[in-house]
């Protein structure tokens, strides 16, 4: 048997922090690779994955290597494992990223508050914490991804081992296209962002997939031409994941007529923000999750032509939504607290809410990234007509807490069912009055505060696990672009390996 090294590719795509190592065998054989840890740090990690056995021996072996260090000459350990899992092959070799050129607003090292140093190893563990302006920092803060293109990683969403990403020519949060890649930055293909009438449309805030592997992604009109007729952040679009081929196209403007929005709202702003899918319902209809910054408001949507199967006025001042459609109004008198301009109102699977979880009978719990984003001195809402522009009202911003609500869609109600976590004040007031997110990080919740730039790992009674107040960078008080991030969380270790296999099946 013979394992023969070939060449090192540094950077081949976008991901400045990654490699291809080529080989070839004679015989079938998997592989592993360490990005060893680095010298320089006695906290470093290495980074480490395994492959699937390689049949095939007539193709040369291009390995994917992620994770090595910024300015940096990486040792990456190669090993190779005959079908009888005997080691034929182990060899470091250097990669240096000592000449690669980065931009201003790029953070090498965070540094991250362990506040259970026990519980912080086993929750973080080997996950990266990533966020939308396409960087990427391991357990010690150290960066170990860079995308040089300033793609908009807005949802930072995957599926089957791709990253999903709109592109970022306008400085601006739409992505005028949008693409399916891997974790290399490869392209694999670009999504098809016009309607079957020529229509064409930008992307923004958020993604999520069906049963059937088919996506769905939130749209405005492009050119952006914000009416009473074609509002903005609008559209729900739906689309093949497999071609980029869009199957439909979903306005709900004329929904929200006579809808009242937030003071920091502009006119006609609309404003999806997040999607999250449920499997079925009283009725056996799988149903996609939209919510609404703007308004206040959370409905599922069909998977087949995007209506309105019921709806949730999770902000308590739009009971009228929707104008022009009749469908299940789900009693929101069970929420104590009505959340104001959120993000992520997304599904959540914390066992401590298991009780109130069975989605073959229409039930599951929302958990909810309360901006409180627009609120007068008694917390209450500061509002104007949707098609009106903001009035002189004062309002302010209150610090982020993150709610969870119950929902029972055979019941038709929605009940607040947990203390709020909340977030420390110090060094630091937690407020955003946009962005931000709390996600599901097995039993614990990953929560970003744009604004603030802090990102926080807590368990369901605001129990804090890590903290990091200086996830993004800043000068003179301002964030630098792109210093602003639109949401941040932890990829988990299986995302990772499944992004770095999807990546080894999409090249040779």
């Amino acid at each position: 048997m013979t394992v023969t090294y070939v060449k090192t590719e540094l950077a081949p795509a976008d991901n400045q922090l990654a490699a291809y190592i080529y080989f070839t065998s004679d015989t079938p054989v998997s592989y592993s690779y360490t990005v060893l840890k680095r010298t320089t740090s006695p906290t470093s990690v290495d980074f480490s994955y395994t492959s699937d056995l390689i049949p095939d021996i007539s193709q040369t072996i291009r390995i994917p290597v992620i994770g090595l260090y910024a300015q940096y000459v990486n040792s990456v350990q190669v090993v190779f494992k005959d079908e009888a899992g005997t080691e034929v092959f182990n060899q470091q070799f250097p990669v240096s990223t000592e000449d690669q050129v980065y931009d201003n607003s790029v953070i090498f090292h965070l540094d991250i508050e362990q506040t259970d140093p026990t519980l912080f190893t086993s929750v973080w563990g080997n996950s990266w914490l990533m966020h939308s302006s396409g960087r990427g920092y391991d357990q010690n803060g150290d960066l170990r991804f860079y995308f040089l293109t300033v793609y908009n990683l807005q949802p930072l969403r995957i599926n089957n081992g791709y990253i999903y990403t709109g592109s970022d020519e306008d400085m601006s949060w739409y992505g005028r296209r949008f693409f399916k890649i891997d974790i290399l930055g490869n392209v694999i293909f670009e999504f098809n962002m016009r309607d079957s009438d020529g229509n064409r449309y930008s992307n923004t805030h958020d993604l999520v997939w069906d049963s059937a592997g088919d996506i769905y992604m939130f749209g405005s009109d492009n050119p952006n031409r914000i009416t009473n007729t074609m509002a903005q952040d609008a559209w729900l679009l739906k689309f093949n994941d497999q071609t980029g081929k869009m199957i439909w196209a979903k306005n709900y403007t004329s929904e929200y007529s006579g809808s009242q929005i937030l003071n920091n709202s502009t006119a006609n702003d609309v404003h999806l923000n997040s999607l999250s899918w449920i499997e079925s319902s009283p009725n056996n209809d799988e149903a996609v999750i939209v919510h609404s910054r703007s308004t206040s408001t959370t409905f599922g949507v069909s998977i087949d032509d995007g209506s309105i199967l019921w709806v949730i006025d999770t902000g308590n001042f739009n009971p009228q939504f929707p104008a022009n459609q009749t469908t299940i109004h789900i009693d929101n008198s069970g929420i104590t607290n009505y959340e104001n301009g959120a993000h992520t109102v997304c599904t959540t699977s914390n066992s401590e809410f298991s009780a109130y979880i069975d989605p073959t009978v229409g039930k599951f719990v929302l958990s909810v990234f309360d901006n409180r984003s627009c609120l007068d001195t008694t917390e209450n809402p500061v509002l104007h007509p949707m098609n009106d522009g903001a009035t002189t009202d004062p309002y302010s911003t209150y610090p982020a807490r993150i709610l969870f609500y119950a929902v029972d869609l055979a019941a038709k109600t929605v009940v607040e069912i947990h203390t709020p976590i909340e977030l420390p004040i110090t060094p630091i007031v937690q407020w955003t009055d946009f962005m931000g997110g709390v996600f599901d990080h097995d039993d614990y919740f990953v929560i970003f505060t744009n604004h603030a730039r802090s990102l926080f790992i807590s368990d369901v009674n605001s129990n804090m696990i890590a903290t990091i107040y200086d996830v993004t960078s800043i000068l003179d008080g301002v964030p630098q672009f792109p210093g602003e991030s639109y949401r941040a969380r932890l990829f988990t270790e299986t995302e990772l390996s499944d992004l770095i296999t999807t990546a080894s099946i999409t090249v040779n």
